[in-house]
């Protein structure tokens, strides 16, 4: 019985204290940033994080990705619709709909028109930002060129060289695409 007490012990604070305290202390000290959320501050306050899609509705910015959880972090999830699901088809037709109204072209790229497995994807490709240029230069005033410039700077290759493709953060990118509006309305003063 004291046997058993004592593994019951012993077992406890190394998987339940110092298991736990080595890792966490471990990710603090090698990854401090991404350890605490990769949170983006903006004066002084909480905007956002680089791991997490959000919403961005107004037409002056780039768009994430659809989210079927409504960028809701603690419901992560797809939609779970097959691709003969008549609620699916809708969705897909009012975002095809949204975007060509804006002045977008077909075809839509497709990460504009369906949500991610988890719904809280960052990233977009490269070509699904792009697609997004032209609307945002006619409706926030800014040349086409410095656009494509600003996407271009902020495309992250994929994960060790190897792993993955080539894609956007949009938080980061509608952050760079905020100082250059405010950097350009400065100039006009």
């Amino acid at each position: 019985m004291i046997r058993a007490i004592l593994q019951l012990g012993l077992w406890t604070f190394v998987c339940g204290i110092f298991y736990p305290v080595l890792v966490y202390g471990f990710a603090k000290f090698s990854f401090p940033k991404v350890s605490s959320g990769s949170l983006v501050e903006m004066d002084g306050k909480v905007i956002g994080s680089e791991l997490l899609s959000q919403s961005f509705e107004s037409p002056e910015y780039f768009h994430s990705r659809p989210s079927a959880v409504g960028y809701d972090p603690s419901s992560s999830g797809a939609s779970n619709f097959g691709p003969t699901n008549s609620q699916l088809s809708k969705k897909v037709e009012e975002r095809r709909y949204y975007w060509v109204t804006r002045g977008g072209t077909e075809p839509v790229p497709s990460e504009l028109l369906y949500s991610s497995g988890s719904g809280l994807d960052p990233h977009l490709s490269p070509e699904a930002v792009k697609y997004q240029i032209p609307l945002i230069a006619k409706t926030k005033g800014i040349p086409e060129d410095i656009l494509v410039q600003l996407v271009e700077e902020s495309i992250e290759p994929p994960e060790l060289g190897l792993f993955g493709s080539s894609k956007i953060n949009i938080l980061k990118l509608n952050l760079k695409l905020r100082s250059v509006y405010i950097e350009k309305n400065i100039q006009k003063k």
